[in-house]
């Protein structure tokens, strides 16, 4: 089968993306030189081995001056997450405390991605390093490695730059702050920067030190949920971190083109954002059942049960960080059950969490009551609405056709698990935190085992889910298509 793919352009540019991880994988072995650990070394030669593949990638590709088009760009965001992972999982195989070649890509697959499931039993016994780099892994993976590029490579500031962004980017359609795609990404990028700052000094003046204020910053602001500790947040029994950490997961869930223009000026039109509202909501009413769960179950007498915990367990799930306030079998069967759904729902589009988003939720909710009325009155005109303005049908459509397939994808994913005799709730469980980019565990993944007991197989497969949720399924699904790769 013939192709026009032009390799040498994608070899280039995915040789430029290394070179800067092996330049971000600089940052955890500074911190293992600071605390005195030994696994610098393992950082050392995760960096080189990165640098030498960029540098001979950039060298093999000198000449070729073809300008990479919407294909290539599809190719090099589906692979550039992968490739990453491969160099990610060099320090977690080689520490101090080695993982095995599939544990190792899980874990790393799950920072990138922010899922935040993990397959390390005793997380205090790793070092700074490790603990620094899986956390570092969230952070830049919550807005998204090809959002992160674009603000450091100039060269991608082309049409190209928008299809990658258009390819990693969440949600329905995909505005832009400015005409030059590197803008669109540096002023995002100062968004995060900046509110990652505020976390780490608001968590800093509590009881957490810098290095944890920095970590759980990092996993917060990136919904992500990877912790320095056994116990997570619990560990420092403390409602103000419980309570800073909601409010900063809140606002990780939120799209952060509406927060880039809160910060310009536009206040107003970020509190009448339809979906902003939506999702509030949303948050609020799982809240109230979360509370009417723990009346039922008798828990009266304890604030921090009534009011701190099932707001932090809600806020947690719907925007997929996965920090826990306690195993969800303590939390009871109808929490189980709100919980998968607010995994499934996810927030907002352009935010870092996962899920199907409240944005599709709102087009999808607008599309049934219009048949329904359709039904009725088959003469009238009726219109899905969304950011202001009506959406086009083929938007319609394909909001419907990413819910049948993520519903798919899931339903598919949860069926191959049953198969290696996990119960139905705990493979539906599993799926849906990896697919939603979650992390919570229940059943095999929670109180009673881990991450870390399931079968190699099923971790590979998680892995991939964990991919396809994040990139939302369709950046995958396209490779698939023969047409996708003739000339």
């Amino acid at each position: 089968m013939k192709t026009s793919l032009r390799i040498g352009a994608m070899a280039g540019i995915i040789g430029r993306l290394v070179l800067i991880d092996a330049a971000i994988l600089l940052l955890p072995m500074a911190v293992s030189l600071v605390y005195g650990e030994s696994d610098w070394k393992t950082f050392l030669i995760a960096s080189a081995a990165a640098a030498a593949t960029g540098l001979a990638a950039i060298y093999a590709t000198r000449r070729c001056r073809e300008p990479i088009r919407a294909r290539e760009g599809f190719i090099i965001t589906a692979v550039i997450w992968v490739v990453f992972g491969f160099f990610g999982i060099i320090p977690l195989m080689t520490c101090s405390h080695p993982l095995g070649f599939t544990d190792a890509m899980f874990e790393i697959i799950s920072g990138y991605t922010t899922t935040g499931a993990s397959v390390i039993t005793d997380v205090q016994a790793m070092s700074h390093g490790i603990l620094f780099w899986r956390a570092l892994s969230q952070w830049i993976g919550g807005l998204g490695i090809i959002l992160f590029m674009l603000a450091l490579l100039p060269e991608l500031n082309k049409s190209i730059g928008i299809s990658m962004f258009n390819a990693e980017a969440t949600g329905i359609t995909h505005g832009k702050i400015h005409p030059r795609i590197r803008q669109t990404a540096l002023a995002l990028w100062a968004v995060y920067v900046t509110l990652t700052v505020v976390s780490v000094v608001l968590l800093w003046i509590g009881p957490m030190d810098l290095f944890d204020s920095v970590c759980h910053t990092f996993a917060a602001i990136a919904t992500g949920g990877f912790s320095t500790r056994n116990d997570g947040l619990l560990s420092w029994h403390s409602d103000y971190i419980m309570c800073v950490v909601t409010g900063v997961m809140f606002v990780g869930g939120l799209n952060f083109l509406l927060l880039f223009n809160m910060w310009k000026g536009d206040v107003r039109g970020f509190f009448r954002n339809s979906v902003v509202r939506v999702f509030t909501a949303m948050t609020l009413c799982a809240y109230l059942l979360a509370l009417l769960s723990a009346l039922l179950r008798g828990e009266t007498a304890d604030t921090d049960n009534l009011l701190v915990y099932p707001l932090f367990h809600v806020v947690s799930a719907i925007t997929s960080t996965g920090f826990s306030a306690g195993p969800v079998e303590h939390w009871g069967e109808p929490m189980l059950f709100i919980t998968i759904i607010l995994m499934i729902c996810g927030s907002c589009a352009g935010s870092t969490s996962g899920g199907l988003k409240t944005d599709r939720l709102m087009v999808m909710w607008q599309n049934l009551r219009n048949e329904v009325h359709i039904t009725a009155f088959p003469k009238r005109m009726y219109v899905v609405r969304l950011y202001g303005s009506a959406l086009d049908n083929s938007l319609v459509s394909r909001v419907s056709a990413f819910v049948a397939i993520y519903m798919l994808v899931t339903l598919t994913a949860t069926g191959i698990i049953t198969f290696f005799g996990y119960t139905f709730t705990d493979s539906l469980f599993m799926v849906c935190s990896c697919i939603g980019c979650n992390g919570l565990g229940y059943g095999a993944t929670g109180a009673e085992g881990s991450f870390a007991m399931l079968p190699d197989a099923v971790k590979r497969l998680l892995t991939a889910v964990m991919l396809m949720g994040r990139l939302e399924i369709f950046t995958y699904l396209v490779l698939l298509l023969p047409s996708f790769w003739r000339r």
